[in-house]
């Protein structure tokens, strides 16, 4: 592979992304643009996980050294091993681990191979395998705060919010009288899993009835168990000519364009990366006020905040935009504006480098052995 010093010519840092991923989410999602800014930035960056699912492809699509890294479980020293191996050989000055899995592995690499490590903490209800020694990053201050609770040392937690690429702000929706030919179009943009609410989704629509055109576009892979469900829960209720599938969906901007509010009426969240997209493109959002979306929308500034579970709400909120324009569009520009104040890919490689200086300047010992 050649010496650390010659791989280093014009490379500001080497890290290396750990993830356990088989499926397309949030958390990859965030690997994959964190990943390609930092490398914009002249940054060398690595991949070390699973090679057979979405993000082990786009890290290789994008020309990142990756590792085929199965991490079996929690306890899989051999993965750890070849971890640390990997960060010495390739020179990496610091292991970068997501979730509680990426975050275990690259703590027990780090140790065996001195080179620091830090975590990113994606979620509100999971903490137990993230080391009080290391640096953690929440993507939000309600995991911060969840973790906290937990006891891991507020010194070495920080939050950095995750961002997303800049696709606008797109053209205003359409302002217009709704009408049959104009339905108020709205969007989820999300896994299909119980968390996400698409059957909250349903029941406010069922709720509205005929009398106020509207139309909703879920986005993302509906062949889950859940995904039937909600297909089954469509035909239930009779929404069939209401909603439309779209699929597993690469081209966010473009779904975003035909949207005029993004909806996430989701039971737990920790930030809520569809709604940061939809400030991006200037969309309002209607959302339940938990976890951290209301560090994304505010108080009913870049949209609506309504209690979880509760269908009812939901549907208020959405009548109370549809019946007016001016508050939807006013919304929107809010929400575009709190994008280009806290959720700028900037923004967020700033404060990751910040951690990775931190970790690094606190130590690690690059000449031990693996």
């Amino acid at each position: 592979m050649g010496s650390a010093e010659v791989q280093r010519a014009g490379v500001r840092r080497r890290v290396a992304m750990v993830a356990h991923s088989h499926v397309l989410g949030g958390i990859e999602q965030h690997v994959v643009t964190l990943s390609a800014e930092l490398a914009r930035q002249g940054h060398a960056v690595a991949y070390a996980g699973p090679s057979d699912g979405w993000l082990g492809a786009q890290m290789r699509a994008a020309g990142h050294t990756c590792i085929d890294l199965p991490m079996n479980g929690m306890y899989d020293p051999v993965s750890a091993w070849r971890l640390a191996r990997f960060a010495r050989r390739w020179g990496a000055d610091v292991l970068h681990g997501h979730a509680l899995r990426g975050g275990r592995y690259a703590d027990w690499a780090g140790r065996w191979s001195g080179v620091p490590a830090v975590a990113t903490a994606h979620s509100t209800n999971a903490w137990k395998w993230f080391s009080p020694r290391r640096r953690l990053i929440a993507v939000s201050e309600a995991v911060r705060g969840f973790l906290l609770d937990k006891g891991l040392p507020a010194e070495l937690v920080r939050v950095v919010y995750s961002g997303v690429p800049d696709v606008g702000p797109m053209p205003a929706p359409d302002g217009a009288a709704l009408s049959p030919q104009r339905p108020l179009v709205l969007g989820m943009i999300a896994r299909f899993e119980a968390v996400k609410g698409h059957d909250l989704a349903l029941r406010a629509l069922a709720e509205l009835g005929p009398g106020l055109p509207v139309r909703l576009r879920l986005a993302g892979a509906d062949t889950t168990a859940w995904g039937r469900e909600v297909h089954a829960q469509v035909q239930a209720l009779g929404l069939g000519e209401v909603v439309e599938f779209l699929g597993q969906r690469s081209d966010v901007p473009d779904v975003l364009a035909r949207l005029d509010v993004v909806l996430a009426p989701s039971r737990r969240e920790s930030l809520c990366l569809s709604l940061v997209e939809a400030g991006a493109a200037g969309r309002p959002g209607i959302a339940a006020r938990v976890g951290g979306i209301p560090e994304v929308l505010g108080e009913d500034e870049g949209g609506l905040l309504v209690p979880p579970e509760d269908p009812h709400a939901l549907a208020g909120a959405i009548r109370r935009l549809a019946a007016q324009p001016a508050l939807r569009l006013a919304l929107g520009a809010a929400a575009r504006r709190r994008y280009e104040q806290r959720f700028t890919l900037a923004a967020m490689r700033e404060g990751v480098e910040a951690v990775y200086d931190a970790a690094i300047h606190a130590g690690g010992s690059p000449g031990k052995s693996a």
